[in-house]
């Protein structure tokens, strides 16, 4: 009996030797499979509450890592998938205005091509069933629930795809720059950091909102905050697409649109804004003058990288919003 107890453990030893052995080879296997797959081609967006922000210097590490760089821009016309939640809490600290003003496009462009893809799907959509009346064919009650839905966003009365078209189209991204670099002192503004603010929207109406050290005596304003970087561009986008203070920027963009090359021009468009800021006249030349110094409207021929060709890099820390 003593030598079958032997046996019977020297057996459950060895079997034990023969299983740890098993699945050491097993974890090796599996580690040197993780470690000979390529990078996966998609960008992982963690995101992070503003009080997080990266500093600059790991922002434009990242922006070096996926090649991103104006000059490239410039030359292939195609942007990356990065979406910025909150200006980098070091951003104003930056001792060179030209970098500054780099890094400021860099973060600001995706922001505003993200939008605009967003109302030209709008767009698109409306241009469908536009063509389906024009043929005769009757809209569907899918076709017509979408219209209330676009009606609703464009603060549109009725179904009248007319009136939804000549706002739900997009705000020029050279303009668009322009006016964020005017408004948040090229991302270095008190709003644009405490309240993800880049073209100081005022409120009436809102609780939410930042009281302008400098504002008069008397004034009720604030200045509009908002959850992220892109909840304020697309804000921005609404305020342009349906105030009626900007009739006329709608108005002049859509003659653009039926011109023989249909494309917009910023620097005209820009003359219709003269209820933006309180400047006038001073604020449009400013605005003009911005996007002609900075070469701005080379920025309206380029768009988003296609959702499958984003840059082989894994972000774990950038601060950022997903791409909806």
């Amino acid at each position: 009996m003593t030598i079958f107890k032997g046996w019977e453990i020297s057996r459950n030893i060895s079997f034990e030797r023969t299983a740890l052995l098993f699945i050491v080879i097993c974890v090796f296997s599996l580690y040197a499979l993780v470690l000979s797959q390529p990078t996966s081609a998609s960008i992982k967006f963690e995101r992070l509450t503003k009080k997080n922000a990266d500093p600059t210097d790991d922002l434009k590490k990242i922006f070096a890592k996926i090649g991103y760089q104006l000059n490239s821009v410039r030359a292939h016309r195609q942007v990356p998938r990065i979406f910025l939640a909150s200006v980098p809490k070091d951003f104003a600290d930056l001792r060179k205005p030209s970098e500054r003003k780099t890094l400021f496009i860099m973060m600001t462009l995706p922001l505003v091509l993200n939008v605009n893809e967003k109302i030209l799907l709008d767009r698109a959509n409306l241009k469908r069933l536009e063509l389906k009346k024009a043929t005769g064919q009757a809209l569907t009650k899918i076709d017509r629930n979408l219209l209330k839905k676009l009606s609703n966003r464009y603060g549109v009365v009725g179904l009248n795809i007319g009136g939804l078209l000549k706002r739900a189209d997009i705000i020029p991204p050279s303009l668009a720059l322009a006016q964020s670099a005017e408004e948040s002192g090229w991302g270095t503004s008190r709003f644009a950091h405490e309240g993800n603010a880049l073209f100081g929207q005022r409120t009436w109406q809102s609780a939410e909102g930042l009281v302008p050290k400098k504002r008069e005596e008397g004034k009720k304003f604030k200045i509009r905050t908002f959850g992220d970087l892109l909840e304020g561009v697309r804000a921005y986008a609404l305020n342009l697409n349906t105030n009626p203070f900007y009739k006329n920027f709608r108005a002049m963009r859509a003659k653009m649109r039926q011109s023989d090359q249909g494309k917009i021009d910023s620097v005209k468009l820009a003359q219709t804004l003269l209820r933006y800021s309180e400047r006038g006249p001073d604020y449009i030349a400013t605005i003009r003058n911005i996007i002609r110094v900075n070469n701005f409207t080379i920025f309206d021929e380029v768009k988003l990288l296609d959702k499958g060709s984003r840059s082989p890099l894994t972000l774990q820390k950038i601060n950022t919003v997903p791409d909806a």
